[in-house]
């Protein structure tokens, strides 16, 4: 997987010139480190309050940038022309319940809908990609609201910048990134993951090969705080029905087909009930996942037979889940290691699966 770093001051931390300003609100233009800025931007602090006496949330460390009625900030990137990046941000909304951000890397843009809080802590970490259409673009953070409250408004923190590999599809398996390694950038000492907007480009994704069709949100999940079934990274399913993700792979009409897939508990604490609805094709079935005292996860598989030269794989959440601990923060069942397996070989097909060392689940398909 390639690396990914900060932009430039990414994280808002570098004093301005004459210093960080003493108040949250200030008359003159806020001065930002390797950032134009236009209409009311501000630099906060954490622990810093508005009217209200409503604290502002910073997402890491001691400064972010809040931006008010259409205001924006931008940052000339210097990018590979052809590549596919992906753009790592935090973002928290304030006093307002419809706040939203646009982010735009041109021709490319995306809104990005901050009114579901996904966790208790009151920000989240996002992503979306681009695709460079010449070496050196604009990278551009918007508030388009017109709220009445001038103190409302986004607040950004943490941005950073990955080039997006898509991997080799292997030989014996029709999906590409099936185990979910490669995607955007993670923050190592982050543990709330990336949320995955709405992105219906399997193209220009930050999930390579995989496109988000709903209107909220997956999440993007590391091996370093969560439960992982295999590899490094998985997806947890995070918003019931509205949480989707697809792909479309390729197939030969009137073969036979097997979908298989991991599907586990990310171990955070998340409220069961677990289960995914999984698509293949015209199949549609709903897997509950069931604990062991072995393994976090567990294997299961669909059989269909391939209608076309393509074909749609689909996961979401059955249920609406959230943590036990708080009954808020959003959760889901996980998924990984999605294989769809072409069942024209002519001869029988064992695969064993192992849990965490000690457990081990085995299925015999029949090839015909």
């Amino acid at each position: 997987m390639s690396l990914g770093c900060l932009v430039a001051n990414g994280d808002f931390e570098t004093a301005p010139s004459n210093g960080f300003p003493s108040e949250v609100i200030s008359d003159g233009p806020t001065e930002i480190p390797n950032w134009i800025t236009k209409g009311r931007v501000e630099l906060v602090s954490s622990g810093d309050k508005v009217s209200g006496g409503m604290i502002l949330i910073v997402p890491r460390g001691l400064k972010a940038v809040r931006l008010g009625n259409d205001a924006e900030i931008s940052q000339e990137l210097t990018v590979e022309k052809g590549s596919t990046y992906a753009i790592t941000f935090s973002a928290a909304r304030t006093c307002a319940q419809l706040e939203s951000l646009n982010v735009s890397v041109p021709p490319a843009s995306q809104a990005v809908d901050l009114q579901t809080l996904y966790n208790v802590q009151g920000w989240d970490p996002y992503s979306i990609s681009f695709q460079a259409e010449e070496d050196k673009l604009p990278l551009i953070f918007r508030n388009t609201g017109m709220e009445d409250d001038p103190e409302c408004g986004p607040i950004i923190d943490d941005i950073a910048i990955k080039k997006l590999v898509t991997p080799d599809k292997p030989k014996d398996n029709a999906v590409v990134n099936s185990g979910f390694e490669f995607g955007p950038w993670m923050f190592q000492n982050v543990s709330l993951g990336v949320l995955l907007p709405t992105n219906l480009d399997e193209e220009t994704s930050p999930l390579p090969g995989w496109m988000v069709e709903s209107n909220r949100a997956v999440r993007y999940i590391d091996s370093n705080h969560y439960a992982v079934p295999e590899g490094k990274r998985a997806v947890e399913l995070v918003s019931g029905k509205e949480g989707i993700i697809s792909q479309m792979v390729e197939t030969k009409p009137d073969k036979l087909y097997c979908l298989t897939f991991s599907l586990g508990h990310a171990r955070d604490k998340c409220k069961e009930p677990l289960a995914v609805m999984a698509f293949a094709g015209d199949q549609a079935q709903n897997y509950h996942y069931t604990p062991d005292s072995n393994s976090t996860f567990q294997v299961v598989s669909v059989n269909f037979t391939a209608k076309a030269e393509r074909t749609r794989i689909a996961f979401y959440s059955v249920y609406y889940n959230t943590r036990t601990d708080d009954m808020s923060s959003l959760c889901g069942p996980v998924v990984d290691d999605v294989r769809v397996w072409f069942s024209g070989s002519g001869r029988n097909e064992v695969r064993v699966l192992l849990g965490l060392g000690l457990g081990f689940w085995a299925y015999l398909v029949i090839l015909v």
